[in-house]
């Protein structure tokens, strides 16, 4: 296999290893064309797509792109697939920021099972039903009085921020402070990548802060949990708390926003999708019904966590071989027609739609109940307070998060909360 390659070097032309033709076409390559902003330019392209397609990533490794639905979910949970040699400074990467190696979304079992169990218990269904009361009177207070609002700057953010912070026990004094590092770090609204380091390192001191503080007062959150398990049992070493705890605010911050964003452009790309989540003569087809069906057609992370083959195997109709890398591409697994009739089309009355947004098996997404649970108390009271929500810009026009970004998203989306529209319900 190749590796990435240094400064002021090309990348390598072919793979060490020569790859296979591609299998024969699997499916209909629907989901790109449903998607609204810029994509990775590596994902492949033409109307049909192989379940297996050798793809060529930004780095100049050459990368196993799974398509498929069920080999997708098979990749995801098979131990032949290794995440942590993943991230060995020499393994094949899709991208050229190397992810922390004591991150716990960087770790095979057992030493992922035993991080994971720490954290768990503040992401049972039980934990996150105690938090809902508290992301709606946020949500409620951040849509107040408005006619006009930007749904990722005034809303999603906000909204995001108060609901990990609550999570892990920040000072609600420190949540814009937090919202305004990170967004400056992972640069949600500005899509700038080339001087986020500064920001970055400011947001790694505000979470010694943080852990610091958590040991003075551990407090009844998971903030003060983390800091007990490190100095108290030694479970934790300092470098994995400081992971953890990075990991937890980033990613439950990141992925929140962008997918709220991409979940209200797709309803404002779809009215008539709009007005049935805001009918009332219509209940079952509430956000709590849609949520799964939005999370399928615009997932926030269009692509899985590579991971890297530990023995030679055979994966649908290619060949794999020890230490090549596979990624599922999370994105096309929820348009494969032989799992999802009509793909193509956003149907919030889908029932039992099926999606790899949140991954699957051991590492499946820590906080997936949590988003589930934000994303759909976001859409109820949007639509509560604006049944007749409008983009103030053509969609067309949006700016976006740059497509070597992780995570996708418009960085604004300015709309009117306009009130009753025809056949919809009021606030």
């Amino acid at each position: 296999m190749s590796h990435p390659a240094r400064p002021g070097e090309a990348a390598p032309a072919s793979p060490c290893v020569p790859f296979p033709p591609p299998a024969p076409a699997g499916h209909l390559n629907l989901a790109q064309a449903a998607q609204r902003g810029p994509l990775p330019d590596f994902l492949p392209t033409g109307d049909s797509v192989a379940d297996v397609v050798p793809v060529v990533a930004p780095t100049g490794d050459h990368i196993w792109l799974v398509t498929g639905f069920d080999l997708g979910r098979k990749v995801l949970t098979d131990d032949r697939f290794s995440r942590a040699a993943a991230v060995a400074p020499t393994a094949p990467a899709i991208h050229p920021l190397r992810p922390d190696p004591a991150a716990l979304t960087s770790l095979d079992p057992p030493q992922h099972t035993r991080l994971r169990r720490l954290v768990n218990r503040s992401f049972t269904p039980q934990a996150v039903a105690r938090l809902e009361d508290g992301i709606r009177h946020t949500a409620r207070r951040l849509l107040a009085g408005r006619t006009r609002i930007d749904l990722v700057a005034q809303y999603a953010m906000p909204l995001s921020a108060t609901t990990i912070c609550r999570v892990l026990g920040v000072p609600e004094a420190d949540h814009a402070h937090f919202a305004g590092l990170a967004d400056q770090a992972l640069g949600i609204t500005t899509g700038i990548f080339e001087e986020q380091s500064l920001a970055r390192d400011a947001l790694r001191d505000y979470i010694r802060h943080l852990i610091a503080e958590a040991r003075r007062r551990p407090g009844g959150h998971m903030l003060g949990a983390l800091a007990t398990a490190h100095d108290e049992s030694g479970t934790l070493s300092h470098q994995e708390l400081t992971a953890l705890v990075e990991l937890l605010l980033n990613a439950g911050y990141e992925t929140s926003v962008g997918q709220l964003g991409l979940t209200v452009v797709a309803l404002l790309d779809h009215p008539e999708q709009w007005r049935l989540l805001a009918t009332a003569a219509h209940p079952e087809h509430a956000p709590s019904a849609a949520v799964e069906e939005l999370l399928r057609y615009a997932p926030v992370v269009p692509m899985s966590f590579s991971r890297v083959a530990r023995q030679d195997l055979v994966l649908g109709t290619v060949r794999i071989r020890a230490g090549e890398a596979v990624v599922v591409s999370l994105l096309h697994a929820g348009f494969d027609p032989r799992t999802h009739p009509n793909a193509s089309r956003l149907d919030v009355t889908r029932p039992h739609a099926r999606h790899l947004t949140f991954g699957h098996g051991a590492h499946t997404c820590l906080g997936a109940q949590l988003a589930r649970t934000q994303l759909r108390v976001a859409l109820e009271e949007l639509a509560a307070a604006a049944p007749g929500l409008t983009p103030r810009v053509p969609l067309r026009s949006l700016r976006w998060r740059r497509p070597e970004a992780v995570v996708r998203g418009p960085v604004a989306l300015p709309v009117t909360l306009s009130g009753n529209a025809p056949g919809t319900r009021a606030s």
